[in-house]
């Protein structure tokens, strides 16, 4: 059978001086016109087991990556630790998880594509990769059945522990077909690219709309907008699109997008119009927060939400703590933020992923404490009455401070609005310490 890799890796130069093994080799080779540097695991070798041997080549190749700035892509078959070798196996994961820690300190991304089999130890090597592509078909998990049935007298029923399984539960980002993976792989990696910064115009200033707090809301549920995938997905321009990034449901969107040559990560929270947010969709906010961080590129945040999925499963999944972790990951993003609230923002739910260095607000968009139903019922109004209470307009959101800017909504306006904001906390060289501060006038409480 025609392996699918050789293709691309048939000219892999193996790494000078560098220690060998028997079940996995690395090297760097040509992935489109980007040199990468690879680490190849052989399941024909002893099942493609980690041993201490494989382990020096895998932190071998990471440091070699780090030093080089290329990109890390680890094709993986393998069915776990080599049992064989005992402990001096076992400790080759954590001996790889801190190479892997080393390369995210060097701002150099790591590409994992999780092939038949994936499993044990190295599935986790697999799992801390910035994004992963599954191999349709593939057995992806931490045991495989042989060892689950053996420990637990359960058999796996159909389809558990697949690369597709994986992709419904959020842990990789992308499935594949063997054929499909050689161009999959290079899109993917030339979007992670370094920036080829392109000039790119402003777009016309953006008039603040006159509406008041229901008014506006009103037009933002009326207007026929984009929902927060599409708007997503038409950022990178024509012809191009999102390398995806998958969480455990799809209340967020989120991937990394190249805009006029300049990298982006961007999460839209949420994905779909008047959908709340699940406990998974923050887990994939936090995700993309450290990933922006991590490889030092603008994380760009597009708000659409009445806020967090306030059903008792959410709750029973903790919900709170994850939109805490969410709204202190954005906080603490290491590069520019930006958010753009392009529809309805509801509550701490939706703040979450509004706590950004720039937040602009289009036309259609607007904010309040709780949404107008929700907030009428507490206070005992009418919803009407409570938008305007809340002073939830554009003009409003600007007078406070809340706001900094109207953004268009547009898609091929927004991008250069981006890349100007971007560009201007970059240059200003000191963040904002904007949100540990009250807002601008007294709050008013009629």
């Amino acid at each position: 059978m025609t392996d699918w890799r050789e293709p691309l890796l048939g000219g892999l130069a193996p790494l000078p001086d560098g220690p060998t093994s028997e079940a996995v080799r690395a090297g760097v080779f040509e992935l489109g016109d980007q040199a990468v540097v690879g680490a190849v695991w052989d399941f024909t070798v002893r099942g493609g087991s980690f041993g201490a041997d494989e382990a020096d080549v895998f932190v071998d190749a990471a440091r070699l990556a780090a030093r080089d700035g290329l990109p890390l892509v680890s094709f993986l078959r393998s069915g776990g630790t080599r049992l064989q070798q005992g402990m001096h196996a076992l400790v080759g994961i954590p001996r790889a998880l801190l190479a892997l820690r080393d390369l995210a300190a060097a701002r150099v991304p790591h590409v994992a594509i999780v092939d038949q089999p994936t499993t044990g130890g190295v599935w986790v090597i697999a799992a801390a990769a910035d994004v992963r592509l599954g191999v349709a078909g593939a057995t992806v998990g931490f045991s495989g059945a042989r060892a689950i049935e053996a420990m637990t007298g359960v058999a796996l029923g159909p389809g558990a522990n697949t690369a597709e399984s994986a992709l419904a539960a959020g842990l990789v980002d992308d499935v594949v077909a063997p054929g499909d993976a050689p161009a999959a792989l290079d899109a993917l990696v030339a979007t992670l690219a370094p920036d080829r910064p392109e000039p790119l115009g402003l777009p016309a200033p953006v008039p603040v709309p006159g509406r008041r707090g229901w008014e506006q809301v009103a037009h933002s549920r009326e207007v026929g907008r984009l929902d927060g995938a599409a708007l997503l997905g038409l950022l990178p321009g024509p012809g191009a699109t999102p390398v995806p990034l998958l969480g455990g449901d799809h209340t967020v969107a989120a991937g990394v997008v190249r805009i006029a040559g300049r990298r982006m990560v961007v999460a839209a929270a949420a994905a779909r119009r008047t959908s709340r947010v699940g406990a998974p969709g923050y887990r994939l906010l936090s995700r993309a927060a450290r990933l922006a961080g991590r490889l030092d590129v603008p994380l760009v945040t597009l708000v659409d939400t009445p806020g967090a999925d306030p059903l008792p499963d959410s709750e029973q999944a903790g919900v709170a703590t994850v939109i805490g972790e969410a709204m202190s990951a954005v906080l603490d993003c290491a590069a520019p933020t930006v958010c753009v609230v392009h529809g309805e923002g509801g509550s701490g739910g939706a703040l979450a992923a509004a706590v950004c260095d720039v937040v602009g607000v289009t036309p259609d968009g607007w904010f309040a404490a709780l949404g107008p139903e929700g907030a009428a019922a507490t206070l005992r109004t009418t919803p009407a009455e409570a938008a305007d209470l809340m002073h939830v307009a554009p003009g409003d959101l600007l007078a406070s401070g809340f706001a900094d800017a109207m953004a268009p909504a547009e898609p091929d306006a927004l991008r250069g609005w981006l890349v100007a904001q971007v560009e201007h906390v970059r240059a200003t060289g000191v963040r904002r310490d904007r949100w540990a501060a009250r807002l601008n006038g007294s709050p008013d409480e009629r």
